[in-house]
C-alpha cells in the first residue's frame, strides 16, 4: 500500500490506547476492519482444511465446521490481544524501573 493512501501510521502503543479509551478503531483504520477480517476468516477456514470456504454456501456446512472457524479467529485473536498486552506492560514496567 502507498503512503499516500494511509491518512496516519500508528504505533501499537497509541492505537490500543485510543481503541481501549474509546471501545472504537479509529475512522481512519475502520473501511479496513471488514476486508481484514474476511481475508482473517478465510486464512482460518484454510487452516483447518476449507481452501474454497470464501466460495462456500455457509448454509451448507455444518454449524460445527463454521464454529471451528469463528473458535479459531477468536483464540488468535485473544493471544494477539494477550501478547500486545503483555508488550505494553512489560515496557510500562521497564519505564518506571528506570
Amino acid at each position: 500500500m502507498s503512503k499516500e493512501l494511509v491518512s496516519r501510521d500508528f504505533h501499537p502503543t497509541e492505537l490500543m490506547k485510543i481503541t481501549a479509551s474509546t471501545g472504537l478503531v479509529p475512522k481512519e483504520l475502520a473501511p479496513y476492519v471488514k476486508p481484514a477480517l474476511e481475508e482473517f476468516r478465510n486464512e482460518m477456514a484454510a487452516e483447518l482444511g476449507m481452501p474454497d470456504y470464501a466460495w462456500i454456501d455457509k448454509g451448507d456446512l455444518p454449524s460445527r465446521q463454521n464454529g471451528k472457524v469463528g473458535g479459531g479467529m477468536t483464540k488468535k485473536m485473544v493471544t494477539f490481544a494477550e501478547a500486545v498486552l503483555a508488550w505494553n506492560y512489560k515496557n510500562r514496567r521497564l519505564l518506571s524501573d528506570s
